[in-house]
């Protein structure tokens, strides 16, 4: 069995592009869960690797909650197996999701999940060959969509346009290689055939793999009560006019400074820029204060957070990916 791993940023149209791929045979996409960057992340030293604490991490992500793995079969295996390595640690996960799953081992397993480009040479290490698919969507588009959107956490999405424009510049600046696959969501949603077939040829899916076995529906019931809100429009055909949506949203100020702080990435992936020049510059001196003190609050509120409410800011400091 073949990995690939699903790149992206949250509000980039992963799950529609994971619903799509999980249509053919040959393939199976895995709910969203951050398995194997919380394990790399929180043991750093492969020999500290034991079987309840790992069981333990796992269980304190809702997402991998949403897997609906027996907690205690998993710990039993990972018990009996003695000394543990983060390859069969992960395998016994993956051997676990599929029976859950109820499916075969495919010809290609596609990891979906937040921060796997951080563990790309890793990764590379650890399995065969692996693809990286790397899903990119118009920052602006990305801002737009997190804009009062609330996460699984519960908390509000990106919709500072200071974090929103660094976090998305981050994701693009970061995933570089050859064995990454790059992919434009714009494209995805104009020609949604002709862009899974690309990545099912990256992928050397055989012409058996690529007979359709499942619906797009079937994989938006895999999704978790956690997350279902965030995807109501899998079940769906690609909206076009939603790669354009952010045009008739955003107000000409927000362009502006998206644009400002983002515009050289934009424009090497393809993106065209909008900003009037002759934007007020008092409404853009005005969202820049605003936005400032906003994210200076984000932060503040963040660490009350993560450390009296969810309790896990250890493991975010540890791993570097503190919000």
């Amino acid at each position: 069995m073949k990995y690939a791993f699903l790149l992206y940023d949250s509000r980039s149209g992963s799950t529609l592009l994971s619903s799509l791929l999980n249509l053919f045979s040959g393939v199976v996409v895995t709910q969203e869960t951050a398995f194997m960057p919380l394990i790399l992340e929180n043991f750093t030293v492969e020999e500290k690797l034991n079987a309840e604490g790992i069981v333990d991490l796992l269980y304190s992500e809702p997402q991998f909650r949403d897997l609906n793995i027996d907690r205690n079969i998993l710990l039993e295996r990972l018990t009996s197996m003695g000394s543990l390595t983060y390859k069969n640690v992960f395998d016994v996960i993956v051997s676990e999701y599929l029976k859950v799953r109820g499916v075969p081992a495919p010809e290609v397993l596609v990891v979906k999940g937040p921060r796997y480009e951080f563990h790309i040479d890793t990764l590379i290490k650890m399995y065969d060959r692996p693809v990286f698919i790397n899903l990119i969507r118009d920052g602006r588009a990305v801002y737009n969509s997190k804009l009062d959107m609330v996460s699984v956490s519960g908390l509000k999405m990106s919709n500072n346009i200071f974090q929103a424009a660094y976090e998305w510049k981050k994701k693009i600046r970061g995933i570089r290689g050859d064995s990454v696959f790059s992919l434009r969501f714009e494209d995805l949603v104009a020609d949604s055939e002709s862009a899974v077939c690309k990545i099912l040829d990256s992928l050397d899916i055989s012409a058996e793999g690529r007979d359709v076995s499942s619906s797009q529906e079937e994989f938006h019931k895999l999704i978790g009560g956690s997350q279902k809100h965030l995807h109501e429009n899998v079940r769906r055909a690609p909206d076009r006019s939603i790669a354009v949506k952010w045009m008739n949203t955003l107000g000409p100020e927000e362009v502006w400074l998206y644009e400002k702080m983002c515009g050289k990435e934009l424009m090497a992936n393809g993106y065209k820029l909008y900003a009037d020049p002759q934007t007020s510059r008092a409404a853009i001196a005005a969202l820049i204060v605003k936005d400032a003190l906003h994210w200076i609050w984000l932060k503040l509120r963040n660490i009350f957070y993560y450390t009296f409410v969810d309790r896990s800011i250890l493991q975010k400091l540890k791993g570097k990916r503190f919000e």
